[in-house]
């Protein structure tokens, strides 16, 4: 990660661009920014101390990220807007790709653990890319009532992605513009696509983003089908979705929506059923096979509630970085690839032999 390396040793920086309310500018970063939202965006920067022994699946449990001190926040600043677009801009230039990796957590995130995942983001994909967290206010609480709640804030939140990609797009100019979005952050993304689209100059023939990855997406199947499709392929030359057939929290938010949602895969380890259960989850979202890729993770995917293979997962990693720097184009021996009967294809992540 030389792009983002500091000159103290072991120092990274990486940026942040939030729709938070900042009612404590000056206060300790767990109450800095809350959970309400705003119209406006708030940009930054924060440097990480990163312990060079860590690694995926070291980190397992969120809430003991700042305990076990593996991965430290020492700074914390709000920019400018040109500020912040200077600072990334300059780090785009010294990259090797020029390019911007943009990650969206999901439910029940805060500030800081949003930022801390971001950095472990950097640190294990080690792709030499600046990284930004778009974050939003995910932590509506737990239970139903806070999951709806969360729900709606990421929807609303869509804009102000949509805005944070048009300001990255024009002003630091990328030739790769990289999105990883896990979970209800998958929301996020495909209403910001919605709000692009509206935007002439976003609805060409040229996308104006290399590669949208959704992991575990918890995105109601039958809207993105309706509502999404046709805007993704405008805007992204590739879209990646990870799915799990034994997702626990995928199958809990089914319970909630009353409807399987996009990160669910119909995966059977029954030999005689992979074809047809390959064709049933590919045409959820009717793709052109050069633009589409679907990869069941149901193989390797050993996380505590199976939704957290985005964090602790070393195939995940592998897959996902192959799949960046080579333009969407993996040709892993670790993936299993599938054919279904009108010809298109299929990947499922194995952990080799």
């Amino acid at each position: 990660m030389q792009v983002t390396q500091q000159d103290e040793e072991g120092t990274f920086r990486f940026f942040f661009i939030t729709n938070r309310t900042l009612p404590d500018e000056a206060g300790p970063i767990e109450e800095r920014f809350s959970n309400e939202r705003k119209d406006s965006l708030t940009f930054g920067l924060f440097d990480t101390e990163i312990e060079p022994a860590l690694s995926i699946g070291m980190l397992v449990n969120p809430t003991d990220w700042f305990q076990n001190e593996a991965i430290q926040l020492k700074r914390v600043d709000i920019l400018s807007k040109d500020g912040f677009l200077e600072q990334l801009g300059d780090q785009v230039a010294r990259s090797p790709f020029r390019s911007v990796l943009i990650n969206i957590n999901g439910f029940r995130e805060r500030f800081p653990s949003a930022l801390s995942k971001t950095a472990f983001l950097g640190h294990v994909m080690d792709i030499d890319s600046p990284v930004v967290t778009f974050d939003w206010p995910g932590n509506q609480g737990s239970g139903p009532r806070g999951y709806l709640r969360a729900q709606r804030t990421a929807s609303e939140s869509g804009a102000a992605l949509a805005q944070s990609l048009r300001l990255i797009n024009e002003h630091v100019k990328p030739d790769r513009i990289w999105i990883v979005a896990n979970s209800m952050g998958a929301q996020v993304v495909v209403h910001a696509f919605t709000d692009l689209y509206k935007t002439s100059d976003y609805a060409d023939i040229e996308p104006e983003i290399e590669n949208v990855v959704l992991t575990a997406p918890d995105v109601d199947r039958n809207r993105f089908n309706e509502q999404f499709k046709q805007e993704i392929s405008a805007l992204s030359q590739y879209l990646t979705v990870y799915v799990s057939s034994n997702d626990r929290a995928l199958l809990m938010s089914r319970l909630i929506n009353r409807g399987r949602r996009l990160g669910e895969s119909t995966f059977s380890t029954d030999d005689d059923n992979e074809i047809e259960t390959a064709s049933d989850i590919f045409a959820l979202v009717e793709p052109d096979e050069k633009l589409v890729s679907i990869v069941d993770v149901t193989p390797i995917n050993r996380t505590r509630n199976f939704h957290n293979f985005s964090l602790e997962t070393p195939e995940f990693f592998d897959d996902l970085y192959l799949r960046l720097v080579n333009g969407g184009i993996v040709g892993s021996r670790t993936e299993y690839q599938i054919e279904t009967p009108d010809g298109r294809g299929y990947s499922i992540l194995t952990s080799g032999r």
